[in-house]
């Protein structure tokens, strides 16, 4: 036999009267692992290893939900930047300003 508290859905009809909804909530800040995967042109499962490897963009964790930030992405993105395979865009400009 079920409790009336099993019985009752959720979000009740007195939280609902409570809750503001909102049409916008402003620009994204935080996408899961398929939109980042998505905003750097890179396969899902290669974020997930980057998570347990480590080397990836930061990543937050939510509960059970990992979340990226679109700005992490951004600064992730700019650190892999290279000039060549081995020499990576700092290390170059800093060549260049020693001669």
């Amino acid at each position: 036999m079920r409790s009336s508290k099993s019985n009752s859905r959720w979000p009740s009809a007195e939280i609902l009267k409570r809750a503001v909804f909102v049409k916008e909530a402003g620009p994204v800040h935080f996408v899961d692992t398929e939109g980042a995967a998505r905003y750097l042109a890179l396969e899902a499962h290669t974020l997930e290893c980057y998570r347990s490897r480590g080397g990836g963009p930061i990543f937050h964790k939510f509960g059970r939900y990992v979340r990226y930030a679109v700005g992490d992405l951004d600064a992730w993105a700019a650190s892999c930047r290279r000039v060549t395979t081995a020499l990576a865009v700092e290390a170059a400009i800093s060549l260049i300003d020693k001669t």
